[in-house]
């Protein structure tokens, strides 16, 4: 598995899926495949040199593989150089001993566990629009809403990211209420719009192991699909004129909190400046935590472009793999 390579496994035998598969040309204008790999455990770069037509006709993304390759570190990053490869079919999975689940991340949450949570929360609020708009949304694309990643590779890209991402947003908001109970705060709105907010990625992701952005996702937009649904249930609800449907759908407008990220508005509303900052908060220390996940104690990420092409320290031992990665709520 991944996450059992190490700079000192020198040549290692690995069945994985291609997530994604990248064409570059070298300095001295060959060919080679970029290869992103991921199994349960986790992922990993692999590069083939010199490849040929064969190869690029035949590494597809989804496709799992088979490759034999050497261990390499560069710019302190683990890496693999393949040596050969087999392409497995569905056919031969018996053979190999795999199954389709092994070669996808989970989030390391109950997901089916905690979004009855979710839902009982919402049924105990109080505004009807909020709660009503929430929860028809939630029914219509509940099994994309619980399966879904939050996007291809910025944030939470792993089966049931889009909930969790949404989800401890949800548990962000709920502990600021009690640091910030001296402001007037419509704290049920910053709860559905941590929900809302990124709805619109059931049609944006293509799949729960979206590797790809679908059509409609490119030409309209997260936020803005997520802004057609609140309006269009307001309307099949008889509530298009409330002004809390105007207030839920800024919400959503505005979670990116600029312009310049992606927000056609930005927050006019302080419940639209929790829910941004909290949106924020949790992707940088989803992408940070994961760049950190991939280098030795004492070493430094490679730079990440959302933050500015910033490099990270890790200055914490890694935890102890055989130990459950599962978060406990």
């Amino acid at each position: 598995m991944i996450n059992e390579i190490n700079a000192d496994s020198k040549i290692v035998t690995l069945i994985a899926r291609i997530e994604k598969a990248i064409l570059s040309t070298g300095n001295n204008g060959a060919n080679y495949l970029i290869l992103n790999l991921v199994d349960m455990t986790g992922r990993i770069e692999a590069r083939l040199w010199n490849s040929t037509e064969k190869d690029l006709d035949e590494l597809k993304t989804g496709l799992i593989v088979k490759i034999e390759a050497v261990t390499n570190v560069y710019r302190q990053q683990l890496q693999l150089k393949v040596n050969s490869y087999e392409i497995i079919n569905e056919g031969d999975y018996q053979k190999h001993s795999i199954n389709e689940e092994m070669f996808s991340i989970s989030a390391p949450i109950n997901v089916k566990t905690n979004y009855v949570k979710l839902v009982d929360f919402i049924n105990s609020l109080e505004n009807k629009t909020y709660k009503t708009i929430t929860l028809e949304i939630l029914k219509q694309y509940e099994v994309e809403f619980k399966t879904f990643p939050a996007a291809v590779s910025i944030h939470h890209n792993v089966v049931g990211g889009l909930f969790w991402h949404s989800f401890s947003l949800l548990m962000g908001a709920k502990a600021l209420r009690e640091v910030y109970k001296y402001a007037d705060i419509d704290w049920e709105l910053v709860y559905c719009g941590t929900i809302l907010h990124d709805i619109g990625k059931v049609l944006e992701m293509a799949g729960k192991n979206a590797s790809e952005y679908t059509d409609q996702g490119k030409l309209l937009g997260h936020i803005s699909i997520g802004n057609t649904f609140v309006s269009n249930k307001a309307i099949q609800l008889g509530l298009q004129d409330n002004e809390d449907v105007l207030k839920l759908q800024h919400a959503i407008l505005a979670s990116h909190g600029k312009n310049e990220y992606g927000s056609p508005v930005e927050p006019l509303l302080i419940e639209a400046v929790i829910i941004s900052s909290l949106d924020s908060l949790d992707a940088r220390i989803y992408k940070i935590n994961d760049e950190l996940s991939k280098v030795e104690e004492g070493a430094w990420t490679s730079r990440i472009l959302s933050e500015d092409g910033r490099s990270y320290l890790n200055h914490i031992k890694k935890r102890n793999k055989s130990k459950s990665s599962k978060i406990k709520t």
